[in-house]
């Protein structure tokens, strides 16, 4: 499958992002050898390749310890921080995890000030999607959102930072039958 646009040639910046993206998918999944280690302590802080990778990751709740609560896609197609935007924008600490917002079985969210009107059914709406969050003991997962198989691809990736949102089956189709 050819990555480019145009005449086929690979945009070699967005391709060294995938590429670096693929060791951040393997640092956040937990696996561990010294080559990990020192990209964990490397890459693992702010950092535009992170942010990059993040546009693919899912998180699978467990313990909550490692998803954040607004930030992460783990409940839905999108981060709550979109979903419920206002509320993100009201809210004290915007990089709580899933853990701390939840862990102690209630919903433990503090607010700048009082809701009103519209907000009050807002509200009522993330009640009802965090209700039937369990929190456990082992540790949160993450899969790759943009393939099927759930594993990360650099392909995948490559197309979604190159193409946003823009997928035209019939195009690729007609593209696969004639190679």
């Amino acid at each position: 499958m050819a990555l480019g646009g145009g005449l086929g040639f690979t945009n070699k910046k967005v391709m060294n992002e995938c590429l670096l993206s693929k060791w951040i998918f393997k640092l956040e999944r937990g696996d561990t050898n010294i080559c990990l280690d020192l990209l964990r302590k490397k890459y693992l802080g702010s950092h535009e390749v992170k942010s990059s990778c993040q546009r693919g990751l899912k998180h699978a709740v467990n313990d909550g310890k490692k998803t954040r609560f607004w930030h992460d896609v783990w409940l839905g197609e999108c981060p709550l921080r979109i979903s419920f935007s206002n509320f993100f924008e009201m809210y004290h600490q915007q990089n709580c995890s899933v853990h701390q917002a939840l862990g102690t079985g209630e919903v433990d969210l503090k607010f700048r000030r009082n809701f009103a009107g519209m907000e009050e059914i807002e509200w009522e709406g993330l009640l009802r999607r965090v209700e039937d969050v369990v929190i456990s003991h082992s540790p949160d997962s993450v899969t790759w959102a943009l393939e099927r198989s759930g594993l990360f691809t650099t392909s995948s990736l490559y197309r979604e930072l190159q193409f946003p949102g823009v997928t035209n089956r019939y195009m690729m189709d007609i593209w696969e039958a004639c190679h």
